[in-house]
């Protein structure tokens, strides 16, 4: 029978992993050409890495480390990059991103909570949510801000988690 506390680990490491391959795959696009964040005709969702011996290069560094050294060091030495960032990812599915967001502004769509009244006031406005045209949301910046915050805790527990392992 599986711990709670394993699982909680299993998944805090899932979901930095998932975080990392696409930090990883954007560096290995960058090296082989096959991404310019400047080109639009170089999307990274379009990237193709197939036989490309400046990405695997990079992997093979990447690989060859192990875990003889802490991940953000081989990060930096490898890719210039010593900390997790979730940017490749939203790079990653930006054309997903737009095209929901024009789908949803076509159809008149909107996403978020139907407003009921005064029933839920007292909870809108301690979450410092705002109310647009009969739905209600967290207004964007504190939208933008909690999402780093999250992702801020979870690159120090991941962090934490790593440094425990070594010991």
């Amino acid at each position: 029978m599986r711990c709670w506390a394993n699982e909680r680990i299993e998944r805090v490491r899932y979901f930095f992993s998932n975080v990392l391959q696409f930090q990883i795959y954007r560096s290995l696009c960058t090296a082989a050409g096959q991404y310019d964040p400047q080109d639009p005709a170089k999307p990274l969702h379009k990237c193709d890495i197939y036989r490309q011996p400046a990405a695997g290069n990079i992997l093979k560094k990447l690989m060859e480390r192990g875990a003889s050294q802490p991940w953000q060091q081989v990060l930096q030495e490898v890719l210039g990059e010593g900390r997790l960032d979730g940017s490749a990812l939203r790079e990653f599915f930006r054309p997903l991103e737009e095209w929901l967001r024009n789908e949803n502004l076509r159809n008149n769509e909107y996403v978020g909570w139907i407003y009921d009244g005064d029933y839920c006031k007292h909870s809108i406005e301690t979450a410092n949510l705002q109310v647009f045209g009969g739905f209600y949301n967290v207004a964007v910046v504190q939208a933008q801000l909690t999402s780093w915050f999250v992702l801020a805790i979870s690159c120090l527990i991941g962090a934490l988690l790593k440094h425990h392992e070594l010991r």
